[in-house]
């Protein structure tokens, strides 16, 4: 078995409490890993001095001038600077298990066409933990085309994908174009995988071998808020040209689960969303287009009491093995 050089990339920003360990969690890998590429987006914190600090010569440090919206511009600098053919991403406060990138290998290895790997991985909060939700058939693993992706992604949905728990190739990663620095502040991962799924297949082992924090300190994901289209949208109507009968169902369904996602958490929100009813995909989103244009057009007192009724409602389905 010849087994992928994998590059590690880690965007760093004020993550001095965790940058450590998740950086140990990476050199310690049964399957060592070719390099572990840190960039920097001006850490006030000490973050970069305990990543120089860091006695190993498989960790590269980078700088930038200025900080990036979802480390999207860090991460693009260290793919290009990589020197394996396989990228696995981990944020600066997220933990891989030993047997990581050793699974991953496993799972490159039993499809060879594939330019897209993934584990499953576990929501790790102060006070709790929860698995990721993940389709049907991907509980034995599985390898997947696009469509298979796509309706894997539509039954539980949430991405197959979130970046602490992959890998894909570097020159899969080119070829798509990269995260899209400069076009979003969030949602940006799932727009790259989208956008490198068109052209790859999809292998996932179902073993849990990574932590998602999601009670760390300074969370991107806590900090921003998004109003407008989601670059996502953007990208699945360009898909929709090229695309097969199938295809084309499954890309508009997808753009509307992730236009109702973004609504119902606008909710919440004192400021009205501004994504216009026209980036609703018909015929099949005739109920998105309502929760849109209630989103848009109601109160903010009755929108946050809509959203903690949605909120206590889709934990009761949640917490019964259902989807909502």
């Amino acid at each position: 078995m010849t087994f992928p050089k994998f590059s590690v990339v880690l965007p760093l920003y004020n993550k001095a409490d965790h940058v450590a360990a998740s950086i140990e969690s990476a050199l310690k890998q049964s399957l060592p890993a070719l390099e572990v590429i840190v960039v920097n987006d001006c850490s006030t914190d000490g973050s970069r001095e305990i990543v120089a600090a860091i006695d190993d010569e498989r960790v590269r440090i980078f700088d930038r001038d200025q900080p990036g919206p979802g480390g999207y511009a860090a991460r693009n600098l260290a793919i290009r600077e990589a020197r394996g053919d396989w990228i696995a991403f981990l944020d600066a406060d997220d933990f891989w298990h030993d047997d990581h990138l050793e699974i991953l290998a496993g799972a490159i290895a039993k499809a060879p066409a594939a330019g897209v790997a993934a584990t499953r991985f576990n929501h790790v909060f102060d006070t709790h933990s929860q698995p990721q939700r993940i389709a049907r058939r991907l509980e034995n693993g599985a390898v997947l085309d696009f469509a298979q992706f796509l309706e894997a992604w539509l039954e539980v949905r949430e991405c197959p994908m979130w970046t602490g728990a992959i890998a894909l190739r570097r020159d899969l990663l080119l070829e798509a174009g990269l995260f899209p620095e400069g076009r979003a502040v969030r949602g940006g991962d799932k727009d790259l995988w989208l956008r490198a799924m068109r052209h790859s297949v999809f292998t996932y082992d179902s073993r849990f071998t990574a932590d998602f924090s999601r009670d760390s300190t300074n969370k991107v994901s806590k900090s921003t808020n998004t109003l407008s289209t989601p670059c996502l949208i953007d990208t699945a109507r360009a898909m929709l040209s090229g695309a097969g009968p199938r295809e084309k169902h499954l890309l508009r369904l997808l753009i509307n689960q992730e236009i109702a996602h973004y609504a119902r958490y606008s909710l919440k929100l004192d400021n009205r969303i501004r994504i216009p009813l026209s980036d609703v995909a018909l015929p099949e989103g005739w109920g998105t287009l309502a929760l849109l244009a209630v989103t848009r057009w109601t109160p903010a007192s009755w929108r946050k009491s809509a959203y903690q009724l949605i909120k206590s409602v889709r934990a009761k389905h949640i917490g019964a093995g259902q989807t909502v």
